[in-house]
């Protein structure tokens, strides 16, 4: 139990909350703003199938690095974990792209004489635009850190032999 909790990343858990706060308080209380605005909703709806393919991009990249990086089946076997982590992270994120775009298509469906299913169905549509854009944030950093890391993969490929010997040198140095 205790090691369970070492490994839960609380920065992430009170970001996820408060973005989840955010985005009810938003979809809640400017619901009023979406209502008979088409510019609105075709703007986020636009955005969000933008982001849908870059995410899918980023995705296609996920993994490459660490398979540039791993020398051995065994390299390979402890970074799986890693990547599936990753890849759930942005599958999941690209799930709520299609959700805000799938609350976009019933609010768009649902007849005029349905107000309250409508307002409901707006609210949700705010709250849930608001939570994944609040969520992309991490986007940017996601597709560094796999440049970096497919930059790493490449350093250490053509690093020459001298070097990757004086390290593992000093490496058995110091123990």
């Amino acid at each position: 139990m205790a090691n369970a909790l070492k490994q839960i990343d609380w920065w992430r858990l009170t970001k996820l909350t408060i973005a989840l706060g955010v985005s009810g308080i938003v979809g809640y209380r400017f619901q009023p703003m979406v209502s008979n605005n088409p510019d609105a909703v075709n703007t986020v709806v636009t955005i969000f199938s933008i982001l849908a393919g870059f995410l899918i991009a980023v995705i296609t990249f996920i993994a490459e690095p660490t398979l540039q990086a791993a020398k051995n089946w065994q390299e390979l076997q402890q970074m799986k974990e890693t990547v599936r982590r990753k890849l759930f992270r942005q599958k999941l994120l690209f799930f709520l792209y299609l959700l805000t775009l799938g609350t976009a298509l019933a609010m768009y469906l649902t007849p005029p004489a349905s107000v309250e299913v409508l307002k409901w169905l707006q609210m949700a549509f705010l709250g849930l635009a608001t939570f994944v854009f609040l969520a992309s944030f991490s986007l940017p950093g996601s597709l560094m850190k796999i440049q970096m890391e497919r930059y790493e993969a490449a350093l250490e490929e053509t690093r020459p032999s001298v070097v990757t010997k004086a390290k593992k040198a000093a490496k058995k140095a110091k123990e």
